[in-house]
């Protein structure tokens, strides 16, 4: 039985597995991580250390609780994403009472520019690859598929 396609090494070779959703998911999930890790990695960061940090400069103050619930994140991912990013001397904790908030260093404020620059490099690379329609397009279906299996 013949599993792959060998019609033109650009495409996407088809397996057996194409038609299922979990595969199909995952393997877009790893394509667009990779372009996502190349790009942020050039701020040495990564792309969930970049979004965590622009809440922050966005929120001084912010509570890891308020960085879980908007990024859909652990709270024990959040803890290591803030603990990376506070050794790199972008963010820094406080504590009052019980209270732990995260406010930007100067530092970390100084690359909100190129954290955007960075996702206007992804989001191009994304629209080189399929079509800038079709990223916007394939956006809404995956935000909405999330949406309808309890996700965000």
């Amino acid at each position: 039985m013949k599993t792959e396609s060998t019609s033109s090494t650009a495409e996407c070779k088809s397996t057996r597995y194409s038609a299922c959703l979990l595969f199909s998911a995952n393997a877009l999930a790893r394509a667009i991580t990779t372009i996502g890790d190349e790009e942020f990695g050039k701020l040495g960061l990564t792309y969930s250390h970049a979004y965590l940090l622009r809440e922050v400069i966005d929120n001084p103050g912010v509570t890891p609780t308020h960085l879980s619930e908007t990024l859909r994140l652990t709270p024990s991912t959040i803890t290591r994403l803030i603990e990376k990013l506070e050794l790199k001397g972008l963010v820094t904790r406080r504590h009052e009472g019980k209270n732990t908030f995260v406010d930007p260093t100067d530092g970390g404020t100084g690359m909100s520019n190129a954290i955007m620059e960075a996702w206007q490099r992804t989001g191009a690379r994304y629209a080189e690859a399929i079509g800038e329609e079709q990223v916007k397009a394939l956006t809404q279906q995956v935000f909405g598929a999330a949406r309808a299996l309890g996700e965000v």
